[in-house]
């Protein structure tokens, strides 16, 4: 009942976190927007079961797709599928490290909020770079690229410890089965 609810709610999350995401302002040193779609996508990823946490990854990356659809001479620069298959691998190498750490922590959650931030913005600039052609280089597309990924490591516990009460909490106890006694 629980994982319905939080399922109901991330998915809910989504257009919010889009929305007020292009709604902030720009980091000013080189106006880096703060990417919040990755910070719920880890959460969501990492706190439920394997199949549910798929189905919310294509939820994702359709939503992600969605924003990036961008036309350009009669062609689609990003589409869906670059979206679906990295939202994808993200979520089972999530789910992985999730598995490894016996439930969810609010230290994995931020490193992979930057990671999947910073090779989300990496991958659609690589992308982009092929489909154009050229790769400018340069200092400040390095520094737009980074700079939203610190902005998750930073946001990703507030998050974290504001829908932690939604996640199932591993307990080793209850867990296990219990041994047969077959004393008499």
């Amino acid at each position: 009942m629980r994982q319905g609810i939080l399922f109901i709610i991330l998915l809910l999350l989504l257009p919010i976190a889009v929305a007020v995401q292009d709604l902030l302002p720009a980091i000013p040193p080189f106006q880096g927007r703060v990417q919040l779609l990755p910070v719920v996508f880890c959460f969501g990823v990492m706190a439920l079961p394997l199949v549910p946490s798929l189905y919310f990854a294509l939820a994702t990356a359709l939503v992600q797709g969605l924003v990036l659809l961008q036309i350009q001479s009669g062609q689609v620069e990003l589409g869906l599928t670059v979206p679906v298959v990295f939202f994808l691998a993200w979520a089972i190498l999530l789910q992985m490290a999730s598995e490894a750490t016996h439930g969810m922590r609010w230290e994995v959650h931020a490193l992979g909020s930057a990671a999947v931030t910073l090779t989300l913005l990496g991958v659609e600039f690589l992308v982009l770079c092929v489909k154009r052609g050229g790769l400018p280089l340069e200092m400040t597309v390095l520094v737009r690229v980074v700079i939203p990924a610190v902005a998750s490591l930073l946001i990703a516990p507030l998050l974290y410890f504001a829908l932690r009460n939604l996640v199932p909490v591993f307990n080793e106890e209850n867990s296990l089965p219990k041994k047969p006694n077959f004393s008499r």
